[in-house]
């Protein structure tokens, strides 16, 4: 799944507010993440992805392993409503 959202933070400040999505996204869904350039790569138990972080937008590329696949929507949703939170 891909989901992103524009911002007008600058690059330095997207990455901090990336930081704090992820550090939800975390807890949530028991992730780990480590930054390599601007992208924040997140990994757990059947997830695997990054958020990219770019000058004018952040995206988040998720692919969730076959028994999470099931719960998509609401991962879609909690991904969504954290960045928009995270971002506004």
């Amino acid at each position: 799944m891909r989901i992103r959202r524009n911002h007008q933070l600058g690059i330095e400040e997207a990455k901090n507010r990336a930081s704090h999505i992820a550090g939800h996204l975390e807890q949530q869904f028991s992730l780990t993440s480590n930054w390599v350039g601007d992208r924040l790569m997140v990994r757990g138990n059947g997830v695997d992805g990054h958020l990219a972080v770019a000058e004018e937008s952040i995206e988040v590329v998720v692919r969730l392993g076959f028994a999470l696949k099931l719960m998509e929507i609401p991962i879609r949703r909690a991904i969504e409503s954290t960045m928009d939170e995270h971002l506004s």
